[in-house]
């Protein structure tokens, strides 16, 4: 699909009425969500883009912050002839997906983040010990330099970040290469290192200024994290119920797996989103499995 300034890589898998939006994180690509796009499409219609600047889709010169990808994906779904679908988001994102929430919130019918804080949260909470964890955040802020680097040491690099989950089969050498190739291509390298460095800028300013003037989620949140990564001892639902207009429709649990949740344990994402949908609007329910 073609947008002002970017072209959007996506597929749509299933015909059912209702829609389910998958956003990837870094550093992936729609592909994170293989094992869980057949499932959910037995009873939704699925459709799985590449983000701006990531995998098959274009780079633009600017336009990498959370708003700008988000609106991408409100253009998308219109451009499929529908007024909003249920929005899961994982890694990056994620945080696509809040960001939708806040600036489209009739767009978005239900909302699932994984393994994520709010950014306002985790930029206002770094410590010695949080920072040492997400030290990557920070190099890549220096995107032009950070893009110098890693070019050339691409597959080391990303090993660096997949080295546990390559080692138990959770992503096979095919997936591996397919994410070497996608981030082996400088533009889309460096887009990925600028979406990065808009959490530290635009991201940071909207999501302070539209918590300050009381903008929360509306739609029925599902958080789920994983049990053994780096959120294992954050109190998250009770942040994201701070962040919604409803705390009672905010649920969540963690998932015995580490960040890489749909790679790493795509039945029980499947499983507890079927049931959070179930609870959250017969409409948008299929049969449980």
């Amino acid at each position: 699909m073609s947008l002002d300034d970017v072209e959007l890589v996506y597929r749509v898998v299933g015909d059912a009425p209702e829609l389910v939006v998958l956003l990837h994180g870094w550093p992936q690509t729609g592909a994170c969500w293989r094992h869980i796009v057949e499932p959910l499409s037995r009873h939704h219609t699925v459709v799985v883009p590449d983000l701006r600047g990531y995998g098959a889709s274009g780079v633009s010169r600017s336009g990498h912050d959370k708003r700008s990808t988000a609106a991408d994906l409100s253009g998308l779904i219109q451009h499929l002839g529908h007024d909003s679908a249920v929005v899961i988001g994982h890694d990056r994102g994620a945080r696509v997906a809040h960001r939708w929430a806040l600036d489209h919130p009739s767009e978005v019918d239900a909302l699932v983040l994984l393994d994520i804080l709010p950014t306002r949260v985790v930029m206002n909470s770094f410590d010695r010990d949080s920072a040492s964890e997400m030290w990557h955040w920070f190099f890549h802020r220096q995107s032009e330099l950070a893009a110098k680097l890693i070019t050339g040491n691409v597959e080391a690099y990303l090993r660096h970040f997949f080295g546990r989950v390559l080692d138990s089969g959770a992503i096979d050498p095919e997936t591996f290469s397919h994410y070497v190739a996608a981030f082996s291509d400088p533009a889309h390298l460096r887009a990925s290192l600028e979406d990065y460095r808009a959490g530290f800028t635009t991201d940071l300013e909207l999501d302070e200024a539209d918590h300050e003037r009381g903008l929360r989620i509306q739609a029925p949140l599902l958080v789920l994290w994983g049990g053994e990564g780096g959120l294992a001892k954050s109190d998250a639902v009770r942040i994201w119920q701070e962040h919604h207009t409803d705390p009672t429709v905010v649920s969540g649990h963690a998932i015995a797996c580490g960040h890489y949740i749909p790679e790493e344990a795509p039945d029980e994402v499947v499983h507890s989103v079927e049931s959070f949908l179930a609870r959250s609007s017969p409409r948008l329910q299929g049969p449980l499995r």
